[in-house]
């Protein structure tokens, strides 16, 4: 009977089958680490151009063959020292708060993860013909604002959401 509890627990809790190794990542030069999946690869050009259509484009895009959930880091312009996560985290929150006022928010914080401050912003926006679960951490590397954001469809979610927060746990920080 025991054996038989075991073998269903174990199947229970074994992640699902469609789910890629995750393996260590590289982004901006090597000075952002983190877990992705294996199958995850930069995202096309095409594709870019249509998920990102602004010039605001992220430095850098990972997504799975569809493009459906991707991880995005944009090193942006914007000065900020490390000293400053906590009232950039303001700023942002507010702002986000002000352009999807129909978001559902899961988390707003700031959180000290492999020795830095990293600001999370976890919330479902609309899109053109879905809903997208954001999973957003910001923090300061060369003295500019970073902000590395997961997505996945409302669809996928069940799927990829346990993954995304594995990879974004991950985020780390090499200056």
């Amino acid at each position: 009977m025991l054996k038989w509890v075991l073998m269903v627990f174990c199947l229970l809790t074994m992640p699902c089958s469609f789910a890629a190794e995750l393996v260590g990542v590289t982004a901006l030069g090597g000075k952002v680490e983190m877990l992705a999946p294996a199958g995850f690869g930069p995202m096309p050009n095409a594709m870019l151009e249509i998920k990102y259509p602004s010039s605001r484009r992220p430095t850098e895009v990972l997504s799975n063959e569809t493009g459906a959930v991707s991880i995005a880091f944009n090193h942006t312009q914007d000065a900020m020292l490390p000293g400053q996560v906590r009232e950039a985290h303001i700023a942002i929150s507010a702002m986000f708060h002000n352009l999807y006022p129909s978001a559902q928010w899961v988390r707003d914080e700031v959180v000290q993860q492999n020795g830095r401050d990293f600001m999370v912003l976890e919330l479902v926006t609309p899109a053109l013909d879905t809903q997208i679960h954001n999973i957003i951490y910001g923090t300061s590397v060369d003295e500019r604002f970073l902000l590395v954001s997961f997505n996945t469809t409302v669809e996928l979610s069940a799927q990829w959401l346990p993954l995304g927060k594995q990879m974004m746990v991950s985020l780390s920080i090499k200056e």
